[in-house]
């Protein structure tokens, strides 16, 4: 990250936390939590999905996970924060699990392998009524004393800020360029040494504790789950979505995405009532047809072409002299 992408993330961080300060609607500062929460989902997923080149449509899994373990250790007598802790190592664990599985596979393969894992979570969780409520749901315990969407708002920011300064790291390190490998020619990546199923693990480990937090967050805003709400493959794709629409492999590309998908979503659902989706499809796709790279994506490859441009090419063209154009005229004949 250069020194003016620090000071650039720096004054969004400090002025997304002064927001309470003059915003006192609890709506708008909801839609605010939604658009940090999936921000930091989507810094979540783009280490396996942008940076290591994986498309995992099973990230619903460790969010429900993180969800459920919030709801299920507090019923057992555990103290909510305890809890919480305990769900990010339940999911960290399932994604260990899933991980060594799935990652024996490449490609669309991979992508479906999530998916039914994903899938497998659910239906057990809707077929344990005894356990988790079934399809009737379960309570969740608030996190902080009071019912302040305020402590919501500051705690997604922090998960953002959280995720987003440990992605800066992830992309500076070893670590991060052993990604960048994988994604690029995993083969290759195998052939100079680097041990391939070992850091997609890990790279996959990180996003599912991330995922969990975020998941054990939106449980306690609202307060009761269920498991087609926490851990439908709508969920999943729509955590996959944020990074590829503001830039997968990027680190402000999930920010950005979430901003405007969120944005886009709630400004949509208020003006076209029930045609919103419609209209918000619409504009995904128009965006995924002319910014394939993403809006982050795009907007950083148009500024190395702008770099790259030899300084002619952008200056006035120097005018010939008419002797010089005569002798030009003749050597060509």
């Amino acid at each position: 990250m250069s020194h003016r992408q620090f000071i650039a993330a720096a004054g969004f961080f400090l002025l997304s936390f002064a927001v309470p300060l003059v915003v006192h609607s609890d709506y708008t500062l909801q839609i605010l939590f939604r658009v940090f929460l999936f921000a930091a989902l989507g810094l979540a997923w783009n280490l396996v999905g942008g940076y290591a080149g994986q498309l995992s449509l099973g990230h619903a899994a460790y969010f429900g996970v993180g969800a459920y373990g919030l709801a299920l250790l507090s019923k057992v007598g555990i103290p909510p924060w305890l809890s919480l802790f305990l769900g990010v190592g339940l999911a960290v664990i399932s994604a260990a699990i899933i991980g060594l599985v799935s990652f024996r596979l490449r490609g669309p393969y991979f992508a479906l392998c999530t998916i039914a894992f994903a899938e497998v979570v659910r239906l057990v969780a809707k077929n344990l009524p005894d356990v988790t409520g079934g399809d009737v749901g379960t309570q969740v315990p608030l996190l902080f004393t009071e019912s302040s969407i305020k402590s919501f708002y500051i705690s997604g920011v922090l998960l953002t800020a959280l995720a987003f300064v440990l992605t800066a790291w992830i992309e500076r390190s070893k670590f991060g360029y052993y990604l960048m490998a994988i994604r690029e020619d995993e083969d290759t990546a195998m052939s100079v040494g680097v041990n391939t199923s070992r850091v997609k693990l890990w790279s996959l480990l990180i996003s599912a504790a991330l995922t969990a937090i975020g998941g054990a967050l939106y449980a306690s805003l609202f307060l009761f789950i269920v498991p087609d709400q926490v851990m439908s493959l709508d969920m999943s794709v729509e955590i996959a979505i944020v990074p590829m629409l503001g830039g997968a492999g990027t680190l402000f590309g999930p920010v950005i995405g979430s901003i405007v998908l969120e944005t886009a979503a709630e400004i949509f659902k208020n003006i076209f009532q029930e045609a919103h989706l419609l209209i918000y499809g619409v504009l995904v796709v128009m965006v995924v047809i002319f910014l394939p790279e993403g809006i982050a994506g795009t907007i950083v490859n148009k500024l190395r072409l702008f770099k790259k441009a030899p300084a002619g090419s952008l200056a006035a063209p120097v005018p010939v002299r008419p002797e010089e154009e005569a002798e030009r005229t003749a050597f060509r004949k």
